[in-house]
Formats: structure tokens, sequence, C-alpha cells
């Protein structure tokens, strides 16, 4: 049996929408004929339901990558049920209760399939950000709430939460770890709508992002490099945003510094150049602070 878009939507209920993806759901009538994208991350990544066997992939567009969140579309909204609930519980819970509100939820994706409980899988980073205390990203989540030293800037990641995690085991490290080296805030839906976040009163501590990293294959509207706060703008892996040969990401604006930072370890290395930056002074004064 082939499922219909009229039968996925049928099974794909309001609790969808707090499974823990910062991308986009998507409305019928769904591309693809043997996988329906019902889902998507412009550029990194989407969800997909096979249409066959009705399982629910979740695809890295990067490297084509792709692993099972569900095995339907219904089992996904019961996910994404019990992640609502679990997220709702670490409102103000102590490390203990983190923790156990992290092995509730791994039991309750067990129930559903075991293997979606697997580490590095899917599922159990979602468990272990609540655990540490980290809301996932998307539109569930509450505001992002920074907790920077005094005087630290407000870094904005061009990343989803996921994908910046993967990004940080690859050298190394764990989210809740970096965020005591580097406070930073990951995406939320477009850059735009991140960076206009961190304006909010009391959302982030240090005040509007001053910092903007872009990863390999993240990139910038020359209107959201015009963001008034920013002073830093990073690139990683050594292309130079505002270099000829990629006019995806325009030059950025007067009295805002470009570092193409090309470095075997890009966000250890990012470390120390906003240190560097903030000891020199970049950051000092909030946005009308000198720009070198």
């Amino acid at each position: 049996m082939v499922l219909t878009d009229a039968e996925i939507v049928a099974s794909l209920t309001a609790s969808v929408r707090a499974v823990p993806y910062p991308g986009e759901w998507l409305q019928p009538p769904f591309d693809g004929e043997r996988q329906a994208r019902i889902a998507r991350d412009a550029g990194l990544s989407e969800i997909r339901v096979d249409r066959e066997s009705g399982r629910v992939l979740c695809i890295e567009l990067p490297d084509g990558e792709a692993q099972p969140i569900a095995p339907s579309p219904a089992a996904l909204a019961e996910l994404g049920a019990a992640y609502a609930d679990a997220l709702a519980r670490s409102a103000g819970a102590g490390e203990h209760e983190l923790r156990v509100i992290e092995g509730a939820l791994l039991a309750a994706v067990r129930v559903v399939d075991p293997a979606l409980a697997d580490p590095e899988t899917f599922w159990s980073i979602a468990a272990e950000e609540l655990g540490d205390g980290i809301t996932a990203d998307g539109p569930a989540g509450p505001a992002t709430i920074v907790a920077a030293p005094a005087g630290g800037p407000t870094v904005v990641v061009a990343l989803p939460m996921l994908r910046l995690r993967q990004a940080l085991a690859a050298e190394g490290l764990t989210l809740s770890g970096y965020a005591e080296l580097l406070p930073h805030v990951s995406l939320r839906g477009s850059l735009a709508t991140t960076l206009a976040d961190t304006v909010v009163p009391g959302a982030v501590r240090t005040g509007p992002a001053q910092v903007l990293v872009l990863p390999a294959g993240a990139v910038a509207t020359l209107e959201e490099l015009a963001f008034p706060a920013l002073r830093l703008v990073v690139t990683l892996g050594g292309a130079d945003a505002s270099a000829p040969d990629a006019p995806r990401t325009p030059a950025v604006p007067a009295g805002v510094e470009l570092v193409a930072l090309d470095a075997p370890k890009p966000f250890t290395a990012l470390v120390s150049l906003v240190a560097e930056r903030r000891a020199a002074g970049r950051f000092d004064g909030g946005p009308s602070g000198p720009v070198a």
C-alpha cells in the first residue's frame, strides 16, 4: 500500500509540531513520489515519509545521510507529544529533575521503537539536551536564555541546534560544555528571526547579537548582516564572505569586521578569536562601542 497525502496528513496531528526540528512543516501536496517531504530546513535537512513503509526519515541534505525518527507519521505525532510533555516539565527543573525527565523521554521513545533511543540518534540527542537544560530549536520551545559572563558578546551560530551538536561532537565538544566556553544562540527558525529574538528584553543577558558565525554552507543576506548590533562576522572553513567567488554572502556593512577562520577545529578556534576581540575592546559599549 502506498500512503497518499491525505493519509499522511490524517496522522500528523498538532503534536507533530512539538518535534524538536528547526525547519518548516509543509502542507500538502507533498513533493516526492516515493518519499513525501513533510518538513524542510532549507538547504540543510528534510523530514520525509516513505510512502511504502510509512517510516519517517530525517535527511541531512549536504551528505544525503538518512536516519529514521519514527516508524510512521502517527508515531511521529506520538513522539512529539512525549517531547512536548518533557519540555513543559523541564521548565524550572533542577539538575536531578532534568535527568529524570531525560530518562522518561527516552523510555517513551523506546516504547515506540527501541532503536530510536540508541546513542547519537535524533531522539537520544533531543533527550540529552533536555537533561543538560538546553531546549531544542523549534516553534514549541521557549525563548532562548543565554547565561553569558558579564561583558561577553552575544554570539549567534547559523546552525540549528542538532546540526551544531554534530559539528561540536566532531571536535570532541558537547553543547553544554561549549556553552561554558562560548555562550551562544543557535538558529530558531530563520537567521533574521534568531537575530531579532536577541533584541527582546530579557531574552539574552548580554543583549543583542554582536557576533554572527556562518559555518560552511551557511549564508546571510545583506539585510541580515546589517543587524545594528553586529560587530563581528566569522565564516568557518576559510570561505571569505566578501570574496568575489562567494556571491551568496554579501560584503559586510561598514563598521563590521569580517574574519574567515580556517582551522582544523573551527569551533575551538572560534572561542579564542572572540576572546581576543573582546580583550581588544571590540564589543565594549554594546552596539555603540568602538569599531576598528
